[in-house]
């Protein structure tokens, strides 16, 4: 299928109605904060920079141990400020900040990253001209101390097509703009999720119809340092493993998701248990446990069959430098 673009911003979406003229809405940037108080007055001052201003910005601490009154101080009276007395983690933090928002369409951002000026106008624009989209974004660009150039772009990977599979398999949607209402019917975030609440959620709204767009531009600014979570690899993959877990378990997929899904969790489940290998501290029993999946390819099934009997032995072979 290919992308439709418009004369305004290009866009990247499944065929749909356009409206003109333009449905308008109400648009509200959520913020949240987890002892990032440093970063927050960049991430507010971008918000603040936009082309269209938000009708609202709402910040969440999740309680944080920085100052995050002191940060956010100069940007006071143009901010709803909620604070969590207890961390609940980014769920939580999300969950908070749009059930205080009052905007027809909230577009997140983590309180260490930032926008581009212009991020604001495109999904807004794009919202009130699709209202068959659920949930719209951006791609984005890398910065910070830890940011390391790749040639990997989303909008050659944004699937325009089978949506519904394809969330299934991975999480297309980085930050993106949700329109409220939508987001709360299908339940919001799962909050004793603490990695990858934002994927398990868009998969039910997938599953209760939802579809997506994306105007392939770098709107928005992702700061690549060494305190996010995403830095922890072992945390990301069992994470990433757990979430995996929970979307197969879901009720409302048909028989085609549950084989997409069954296999997303495999290959999280043998990412996750590799990385425990290569680091010696994978168990005989966690093999023998993987090879009850379906789906497993020979090379994976012969790993697991070896490590069921030695890990140590598997490791070796693994790490083994293929050089002469």
């Amino acid at each position: 299928m290919a992308a439709a673009v418009t004369r305004d911003w290009p866009v990247l979406a499944p065929t749909g109605t356009w409206i003109l003229p333009p449905r308008p809405l109400t648009v509200g940037v959520v913020v949240t904060a987890h002892n990032v108080a440093p970063f927050l007055p960049a991430a507010l001052a971008s918000v603040f920079a936009q082309t269209r201003l938000p009708d609202e910005v709402v910040v969440c601490d999740d309680a944080s141990d920085d100052d995050v009154a002191g940060a956010v101080a100069p940007f006071a009276e143009r901010i709803r400020l909620v604070r969590r007395q207890e961390q609940g983690g980014e769920g939580a933090a999300k969950n908070t900040a749009i059930r205080a928002s009052r905007a027809d369409l909230v577009i997140i951002l983590d309180g260490d990253d930032e926008m581009a000026p212009e991020r604001v106008e495109a999904l807004a624009w794009l919202a009130e001209r699709r209202p068959d989209l659920h949930l719209m974004t951006t791609t984005w660009e890398d910065f910070g101390p830890a940011a390391e150039g790749s040639d990997w772009s989303l909008d050659l990977h944004f699937p325009v097509a089978d949506q519904r599979r394809e969330i299934l398999r991975w999480n297309f949607l980085p930050a993106p703009a949700i329109r409220r209402q939508q987001f709360l019917e299908a339940g919001g975030f799962d909050e004793d999720l603490r990695y990858g609440p934002d994927w398990e959620c868009y998969v039910r709204m997938f599953l209760h119809g939802a579809a997506a767009g994306l105007v392939p531009l770098p709107l928005y600014r992702y700061r690549r340092w060494g305190g996010q979570q995403t830095a922890d690899t072992e945390r990301v993959l069992a994470g990433r493993e757990r979430v995996a877990r929970l979307i197969a378990a879901n009720e409302r997929l048909d028989p085609r998701d549950r084989e997409v899904a069954a296999r997303t969790l495999v290959d999280a489940a043998f990412a996750h248990w590799m990385w425990r290998l290569q680091h010696g501290r994978a168990l005989p029993a966690e093999a023998r446990s993987l090879l009850r999946h379906g789906s497993l390819s020979a090379r994976r099934r012969a790993v697991l069959r070896l490590a069921a009997l030695s890990p140590s032995l598997a490791r070796r072979l693994l790490l083994r430098p293929t050089g002469g």
